[in-house]
Parts: C-alpha cells; sequence; structure tokens
C-alpha cells in the first residue's frame, strides 16, 4: 500500500483536471511525478498503432521533469486489481473522496490542470499519455501534456470544443496563435496560501492546444506547444532520450522489469528543476535585508551536483507483489579512485554496502516499521563543515560550535569528535511505532547509532545531559536514561543557536545549529546507551519497551522475513539501506484522529503532511516553518464521514525497500506485498453496498477489540510511564 497523499492525487476522475498548469514552483518534484503518473491512470483507453514516437524522443533535452504511461489502459487495468486500486473503489470511501473533490475544486479552481480532466481525455487516449516540465529559453518551467490519441481521432473536435467553452465560461480570452494552435489567456488565480504576496500583480495563465492525427498537445504556452510539434513526426536528436543521465536511469530500472508488463515510468533533474522552479516564482512584495540564498547554487558549491538525475518504473500486480518499484538516483563518483567518492559536504552521501543489515535482537517485534542504513557517522560529520558555514554566511563557524561546546565555562565542556563523534560506528537503526489510546502524540520513533565505545560514548553523555535545566535522571533495570522535559511555553533553556542567512523571508529564522527549543523535533526524547548502541527515542515508553526485552525480535517475524526474501530476489547482493512497515500501523494514526475530527491536532509526520492537505490555516499569512504555522488549522473535509478502520484494514500489507549503492549511484527496489486480493469489499457484517454507520461531528469513534477497553481516541494526556524511579 502506498501512503497518505494517493487518495488526493489519484482521485482524479472526477473532472479536476492533470496536475501540470500550475506547475512552475507550485509543487515538490516526487509529489508531482506520483501524482501524475496516478492521474496518468485515468486516461486509459483501448491502445492502437502509436500516434507519435515514444515521448521521451519528442520532448527536448531541457526538459526537467518528466512522467509517462506508455500503455495507459493497461497500467490501468493492473492498477484496479491492486489493493491500492480497489480502497479507491471502496464504497464505504466514496462519501469522504467526494468531499476531496470539492476541497480541491473550492481551493484550487482549475489550478491543476489545461482545463482537460483525466475522466474526459479517457475517451480519447488510445496509447502513452505524458506530461512534463520543461524548461525555457529564459530559465522558467513550462508544463507540456501529451496524449496519443489513436484510434480516437473522430472524438477529439467535440472535446476541444467542450474544453473552448469551458475555459471562456471562466474567462478566458482567445489569443492570436500560429496556425494548428488554439491558446487562451485566463484570470491570474489569487496567490496560494501561505505564499508571500508577490511585489507584481500575478500574471494572467496561458493554456495552448494542438492537435494532430493521433496526438493531442497542451501547453503552458503556445511557443512551446509549436516547438513541440515537429517532433510528433520526426524524433528530435536534442531529446530528453539523448541525455546520459536519462540513459543510465532508464536502463538500470529496466533491467529486472518482467517482460510485456505495463509500466509508469518518472524522471527528474533535481537541481535544475529546482533552479527553475526559483527562476519561475514572482519576487515577494515584501522587501528582504539581504539578498535571498540560492540554495541550489549552495547545493552545487558544496558537491551536491554530483547528483546528475533520478527516475524509475512503477508497476503493479505480480502475484503477491501489490506494487514495486525500481529507482536509480544517478551520481557517479567526482573523486577518481581513493576511498571516498565525492568531494566537499557531498561526502554525507557515501553508503556503503554491508553483507549483514538486519534489526538488532531489541528492535520488537510488533512495531509499525524498522529502517537500518550503513553510514559512516565520523566522516559525515566533518564532512558538514562547509555545508553549515555556507548556510550561515561564515567560514569557521561550524568549528567555533564545536570549539564552545567545549572550552565554555557554562556548557558542557564536552569533546565532541573526540569524545562522541569518533566512537560512533557505520549503521544506524530507526524504529518507528505508536501507543493507545490514539491521539496527537501517539506516534513512536526510535534512532540507534551504533557505538564501539559505549562506557566513553556514555560518560560523554552524561556531562552533556547533567549540565541542562530541563533533564531528568532515570535507571530503568541498570540502564541510565536521561529524559528531556519540555520548557513551559514561551520559556526555554539555554540551547547552542546559529542564524543561517536570512532567505528574503524575515518571519521564517533558518537554524543551521540548534534552534528554538519549542520547534525541537523530540520535545520528549529520552537518550541511553545501551546494547552497543546510543539509543534516542522520541519518548520514554517506547525506550523503556527496548531496554525491558520482553518483546520478540524483529527480526524472527514471518512478515519482515517474507519482505526481505522478496527484496533479495529483486536486488542481489549486499545493500546499504533495508527497510519494512506495517501498512496498517502506519496509517492508522493518522486515519484515526482524521475520523474522529482531529487531524489539525496531529504531531506526526504523516498528521502534518495529511494537515497541508486537508487544513485551512486560520491565519493565511502563516508560511510553513513560520511561527504562524503554529497557529490552529481548520479541516477543509469532513473525516467524520470516514468508516471504521477495520472496514478498510484489509487493504493494507507491508511494505519494503532496499538501496544498494552502485557504480551509477544509489539503486533502490521497493516492493508491497499484499495478500488479500480475494477480498475486495468490507466485512460480510457491513454492507458493501451503504455508507458505514458513524457518529455525529464531535463524538468519539466506537471501540474496537484490537483496543479492548481503551478509548480508541486520547482525550487526556498519557498517564506518567511506570516502573520508572528518578533520581
Amino acid at each position: 500500500m502506498m501512503a497518505a497523499w494517493t487518495p488526493v492525487a489519484a482521485r482524479t476522475e472526477s473532472g479536476r483536471g492533470l496536475t501540470t498548469g500550475d506547475f512552475p514552483a507550485r509543487s515538490a518534484a516526487v509529489a508531482w511525478a506520483f501524482g501524475s503518473m496516478l492521474g496518468l491512470l485515468f486516461t486509459a483507453s483501448s491502445a492502437a498503432a502509436a500516434g507519435f514516437a515514444p515521448s521521451e524522443q519528442v520532448l527536448p533535452a531541457t526538459t526537467r521533469a518528466w512522467v509517462s504511461a506508455p500503455d495507459a489502459a493497461a497500467l490501468r487495468e493492473r492498477f484496479d486489481r491492486s489493493a491500492l486500486g480497489k480502497l479507491f473503489d471502496e464504497p464505504l470511501m466514496q462519501t469522504f473522496y467526494d468531499a476531496l473533490d470539492e476541497q480541491r475544486s473550492s481551493i484550487a479552481g482549475d489550478r491543476m490542470g489545461f482545463g482537460i480532466t483525466p475522466k474526459e481525455l479517457s475517451g480519447v487516449s488510445g496509447g502513452e499519455s505524458a506530461v512534463a516540465a520543461v524548461e525555457q529559453a529564459d530559465g522558467s518551467l513550462a508544463g507540456l501534456l501529451l496524449v496519443d490519441t489513436s484510434g480516437h481521432d473522430d472524438a477529439v473536435p467535440a472535446l476541444l470544443d467542450m474544453v473552448f467553452k469551458r475555459l471562456a465560461d471562466r474567462g478566458g480570452k482567445k489569443l492570436a496563435a500560429p496556425e494548428g494552435i488554439t491558446a487562451y489567456e485566463l484570470p491570474p488565480l489569487p496567490p496560494r496560501e501561505g505564499r508571500p504576496v508577490a511585489a507584481e500583480p500575478a500574471a494572467p495563465r496561458r493554456i495552448a492546444y494542438a492537435t494532430r492525427p493521433g496526438a493531442i498537445v497542451a501547453g503552458t504556452s503556445a511557443e512551446i506547444v509549436a516547438a513541440l510539434l515537429p517532433a510528433l513526426s520526426k524524433p528530435r536528436q536534442d531529446s530528453l532520450a539523448s541525455l546520459e543521465a536519462f540513459q543510465v536511469v532508464a536502463r538500470k530500472c529496466g533491467e529486472t522489469v518482467p517482460a510485456g508488463v505495463a509500466t509508469g515510468r518518472w524522471y527528474i533533474d533535481p537541481l535544475a528543476l529546482f533552479q527553475a522552479q526559483q527562476r519561475s516564482r514572482p519576487a515577494p512584495k515584501k522587501a528582504s535585508k539581504r539578498k535571498p540564498t540560492d540554495y541550489v547554487e549552495m547545493a552545487r558549491r558544496n558537491g551536491f551536483d554530483c547528483i546528475k538525475g533520478a527516475g524509475g518504473v512503477v508497476f503493479f500486480g505480480e502475484g503477491n507483489v501489490d506494487l514495486r518499484h525500481n529507482t536509480l538516483i544517478y551520481a557517479p563518483p567526482t573523486v577518481a579512485g581513493g576511498k571516498e567518492r565525492y568531494e566537499k559536504a557531498a561526502r554525507i552521501l557515501e553508503f556503503p554496502n554491508a553483507t549483514s543489515l538486519a534489526p538488532a535482537p531489541w528492535v520488537p517485534g510488533d512495531a509499525a516499521s524498522w529502517l537500518g542504513l550503513q553510514w559512516d557517522l565520523p566522516k559525515v560529520f566533518r564532512a558538514l563543515e562547509p555545508l553549515v558555514d555556507d548556510m550561515v554566511g561564515e567560514q569557521g563557524v561550524f568549528d567555533d560550535v564545536i570549539s564552545s561546546l567545549k572550552d565554555d565555562p557554562d556548557g558542557p565542556q564536552i569533546d565532541v569528535e573526540n569524545d562522541l563523534i569518533r566512537h560512533l560506528g557505520g549503521a544506524v537503526m530507526i524504529t518507528g511505532d505508536h501507543v493507545l489510546p490514539f491521539g496527537p502524540d501517539c506516534e513512536r520513533m526510535l534512532i540507534a547509532l551504533e557505538a564501539d565505545d559505549p562506557e566513553t560514548v556514555a560518560a560523554t553523555i552524561a556531562r552533556s545531559m547533567s549540565t541542562e535545566a530541563k533533564t531528568r535522571k532515570i535507571d530503568v533495570g541498570g540502564h541510565v536514561i536521561w529524559e528531556t522535559v519540555p520548557d513551559e511555553p514561551g520559556k526555554s533553556a539555554r540551547s547552542t543557536r546559529v542564524r543561517a542567512r536570512d532567505d528574503g523571508d524575515d518571519d521564517r529564522p533558518r537554524g543551521a545549529l540548534g534552534g528554538d527549543p519549542d520547534d525541537a523535533p523530540f520535545p520528549n526524547a529520552a537518550v541511553a546507551v545501551a546494547h552497543g548502541q546510543i539509543l534516542i527515542a522520541s519518548h520514554l515508553d517506547i525506550l523503556q519497551r527496548v531496554l525491558d526485552g520482553k518483546s520478540p525480535p524483529f527480526a524472527e517475524e514471518a512478515d519482515y522475513n517474507e519482505s526481505v526474501e522478496q527484496l533479495k530476489g529483486l536486488l542481489p547482493g549486499d545493500v546499504a539501506l533495508r527497510t519494512f512497515a506495517r501498512t496498517e500501523q502506519m496509517v492508522q494514526p493518522t486515519y484515526e484522529l482524521l475520523r474522529a475530527g482531529k487531524g489539525p491536532e496531529n504531531k506526526s509526520l504523516a498528521g502534518r503532511l495529511a494537515n497541508a492537505l486537508l487544513t485551512a490555516r486560520d491565519n493565511p499569512g502563516a508560511g510553513l516553518g513560520s511561527k504562524k504555522s503554529k497557529e490552529p488549522r481548520t479541516p477543509r473535509v469532513d473525516g467524520t464521514t470516514l468508516p471504521e478502520f477495520d472496514a478498510i484494514r484489509h487493504y493494507f500489507g507491508t511494505a519494503g525497500m532496499t538501496m544498494q549503492t552502485v557504480p551509477e549511484g544509489w539503486m533502490f527496489v521497493g516492493a508491497s506485498l499484499w495478500n488479500n486480493a480475494g477480498h475486495d469489499h468490507a466485512p460480510d457484517d457491513t454492507p458493501a453496498t451503504e455508507p458505514a454507520a458513524t457518529e455525529p461531528a464531535g463524538t468519539e469513534p466506537a471501540v474496537t477489540e484490537k483496543a479492548a477497553a481503551e478509548p480508541a481516541i486520547e482525550e487526556e494526556a498519557p498517564p506518567e510511564p511506570v516502573g520508572a524511579g528518578t533520581e
């Protein structure tokens, strides 16, 4: 199963439009790629002879992002058989999906596309469908849509007549354009919520359309469409397919795809894409005190231009593999020979493969997720120096901060590099879970860093933590735990803080090191040294679970081992990364809070992402990361219409992924396993043709058997952990 963004991205059948019309600087590249891929599923129709060459041969070499479904009909057929496809067809979810469609329409208008919906395109699609973002001569981005209409050309005129009428009804004015191209200018859209007001009024939007036998082309300007048309009949030499990075990605990711399987394909040139997004973004009305930071140039200065491209293939339904992806980040070594692959701060991207990469015996077997990564942390520490100095805008800041931790008489007086960092090993593990009852703070995380000298590391941590005003020392079964006690709102203990250069938004401070304690990712953190690891937990209770050792080992769980064996067959050999997740346990906390109308209170990463999609800030000037963003958000969608989670639980399975460092960069293979292919809809005791009964808004959902007598949603702060003595 895939993550929580999918209902919004894939519910494109209702008539809201493909996600390309407002592409410049408006969305994250990967989210755009997968959202566009799911949108293309709904353009599927019967395939005929190709109306144009593969889109990668038609699009120019300045294409910065690309998503394609070479055989949209076959891909859609496989998608419909998958757990994700069945979840989108689940009758019990339709009321919520309809609310999502209405919400998206109300906040986006026609911001999402070219005025053509995927459902409408499905009536004329006869082969490949592709969307792309192309850098223009002035450095800005333009969006393009290509649809193969082979076998359906007779239906194209009626479709475009309907589209043109729709544009006129929205205030569109027809523009002069080259012969064979129809172009419209539409009124500018209001600024997106949270965006700074631009210095100049927003420019009108333009959309252009052209048809050829077997093809529809739409773009965000008549010029970009006109430039593309000749390549439909004669593929261009300077095409996307001519790029070395694209060729390597396509070759590596296609090597293990079963013959004849319909795939979705994608590719991005990350630094070029982000730079074009910056150029496409209008200047803010509020003048900056300093020149805004160019983070793309900063990345290049620090060696991250070693990443030349990234892309992959996605497909559905091979046996019990519900969804599979092959992904390559193309980053060939920039250092010839020697032990290091990259230069400067990019050395943090070196991940050595390991023969054995598995959960440690102390990882609880019933945890929701586990991640293991090979990473040389001492090398990472030193490689960060130039990046931190560059972010702050002053050379030597990194060393000054480290020195102050050692020499400041009011500080912890620890030698971070010699007493801590150099004793770290090459393995990192992250375990995720949640506790009952479900609540805004119910999700848990534990990070484990391998330590080759636990005694020295423990003594260093003790010296550091004992100087902090808001910590307490706890003894649990002979293990010393240091727990952080959050400050009262508006009060914060002393901390080392370094601000990065102003990026032009005075309401959005940047911290290279340290930061506002109120913004700490783990305000209730607990730290211990045990099992040869530094254990950093988001909360005391998950650390106690690990230390008491009563749970069966994660590595012995049948579902984990099934995933590992599947992935070993897909990506043989030593690997640098392995992940495993029980998607049911990952999704349910956010789902239950949304269903109880408490989504805006969710503090987890998944919850924050859901809030960005499903809630509105009461203060429209609150940008992500600003202090105003902490203000309450108002739900846009009524989550109380969702059915009980038990009614959809069977759509979730497990998801695993491995990464291997290869000469070309990093190769990822992921597989989601689902063993309920025969279970189409709700359990027998819930009518599949009627919406599940839900409580009125503001009431609590029914208690499930799994939760026993505990309430499903937390109403009060959880009790203090038991069995822990304080000192």
